[in-house]
């Protein structure tokens, strides 16, 4: 589980292979459900989360 979330995670690092990543990430967490694995899920979901880039400033 954690070498797949890894795995996933470097597919992310490059623009050639994100969507890859994606799907790897994707797969390991249905997994990670499954399983009830939630420490992991959350960490995917961050992985996932940090790949899509900064977020928007908050509004006052």
């Amino acid at each position: 589980m954690r070498l797949d979330t890894a795995h996933g995670h470097i597919l992310l690092s490059d623009r050639d292979t994100r969507d890859d990543g994606l799907v790897v990430l994707d797969r390991t967490a249905k997994v990670a459900a499954q399983f009830g694995l939630v420490h992991q899920l959350r960490s995917i979901e961050g992985i996932k989360a940090m790949s899509e880039g900064p977020a928007e400033p908050r509004r006052r």
